[in-house]
């Protein structure tokens, strides 16, 4: 605890003048420099000086450890995803901040907040407030350093900027070891990043080691998190046995913890799983339950939707695809968001519309599959387009779609920059 700190705190609160506070004490220029801790002052001005602000190093010492052991519950509340718990936690300290100010543990305390704007998923107020931040690294402890690059990474995760997250992620790895009790999340968000960049194995790997520190933490929320990326993994290299088996542990799980989005993920992977192995009616059938179970129009909703119409063109439904998109993109007031335009892909493609799927994706589509869409739909559109145009006789767009396609696979497959990046020139559709 900085006690020339919490003195100026104390005599701010009680509007007491410099002059006011060490006048039979010390000088107004000694006063000034216990406050900002430029100099120690014996015990015996200490002692004159909280006596005059009715205060004790006692109380003070009691009051900043507490603060403390608030600072670590209210982080520790948010690694377990105890939302309601992290958010009482974030008002108690909020009525401490200009205390807290005046204490050694200011930084902490910041790191903490940003960590709880991207819980919260309030990304501009996170933009807002890291730059401020960032202007006291030098000041900050090792674990502090550390910290700030960890929610770096967990910001471009979230912003689905997965090359940047795991470059920042990667670099910290030795450090991690050293702080695994401290930030039990590091390999989750490592192992998640590297599922989103289709790195299965290296996905694999890290949600093993994050499992561990789960385990040894008892974070049981974290641990049914862990299962479903190994869940998910497995679909994608084709262990499709391993996936169900984690999958209805994760069910099973989930009885005793009653969340309804791990329960919604849960039938969702399920309906991916048999999507994957060729049974559409099980797929349907699956992604029908995690959609009753979701909160309607909400990002996580409109996800299902749009793989329960691929399902439904994949197994030839067409009309059955058209009615649902239909109804799903008549409540959109946004013709511009990402949700909406990734579903009218899929309408027109439903409605077996070949020309005005090509000129809908090549105006507004292929920056939205670039950012929000899977590389392997994105790689997809891009042979489509391409076809199209050599079906047309225009050579000259169709070898341009096939450069973006052949640049699309090499992403695909050494993770090169963006999956697919808007040409400088228009191509006229």
């Amino acid at each position: 605890m900085s006690i020339g700190r919490i003195i100026y705190y104390h005599r701010r609160k009680q509007n007491k003048t410099q002059e006011q506070l060490c006048q039979g004490i010390c000088s107004v220029t000694h006063l000034s420099k216990i406050e900002n801790n430029v100099k120690d002052a014996n015990p015996k001005t200490l002692q004159l000086l909280c006596e005059r602000l009715n205060i004790s190093t006692e109380e003070e010492n009691r009051k900043s450890s507490q603060i403390s052991r608030l600072l670590e519950t209210f982080f520790d509340s948010m690694e377990r995803l105890q939302k309601d718990s992290a958010q009482q936690l974030y008002k108690v300290l909020e009525k401490q901040k200009d205390y807290i100010q005046c204490t050694e543990m200011i930084y902490l305390y910041e790191l903490c907040r940003l960590r709880y704007m991207l819980m919260t998923n309030e990304l501009g107020e996170f933009e807002q407030t890291a730059p401020q931040m960032k202007k006291y690294q030098s000041k900050f402890s090792p674990f502090e350093l550390f910290l700030w690059d960890f929610l770096q990474g967990v910001y471009h995760g979230q912003k689905q900027q997965f090359a940047q997250a795991l470059s920042i992620h990667s670099r910290n790895e030795q450090k991690a070891e050293l702080y695994q009790t401290k930030v039990t999340d590091y390999y989750y968000y490592l192992s998640a990043v590297h599922g989103h960049l289709y790195h299965y194995s290296l996905s694999i790997h890290y949600a093993y080691k994050a499992l561990r520190v789960y385990q040894n933490s008892n974070n049981l929320l974290r641990i049914v998190y862990v299962k479903m990326i190994l869940a998910v993994n497995f679909i994608f290299i084709g262990e499709y046995e391993k996936s169900y088996e984690m999958l209805q542990l994760i069910l099973r799980d989930e009885e005793q913890l009653k969340d309804r989005e791990i329960r919604s993920l849960a039938y969702h992977n399920l309906g991916f799983l048999y999507f994957r192995r060729g049974q559409m009616k099980e797929s349907l059938d699956n992604y029908a339950v995690a959609l009753k179970i979701k909160e309607p129009y909400s990002s996580s909703y409109y996800v299902t939707v749009a793989c329960i119409a691929e399902t439904l063109i994949s197994d030839h439904q067409h009309e059955k695809a058209v009615v649902l998109l239909k109804k799903e993109l008549d409540h959109f007031y946004d013709e511009k968001s990402p949700q909406f335009i990734e579903l009218k892909i899929l309408y027109l493609e439903a409605l077996g519309n070949q020309k005005a799927l090509i000129n809908y994706l090549t105006k507004d589509g292929l920056a939205v599959l670039q950012k929000y869409s899977s590389f392997t739909r994105g790689f997809k559109y891009l042979e489509m387009i391409s076809s199209f145009y050599e079906d047309q006789k225009d050579f000259e767009k169709a070898n341009h779609f096939l450069r973006l396609s052949t640049k699309h696979m090499k992403n695909l497959l050494f993770n090169i920059g963006s999956p697919i990046e808007p040409e400088k020139e228009v191509v006229k559709g």
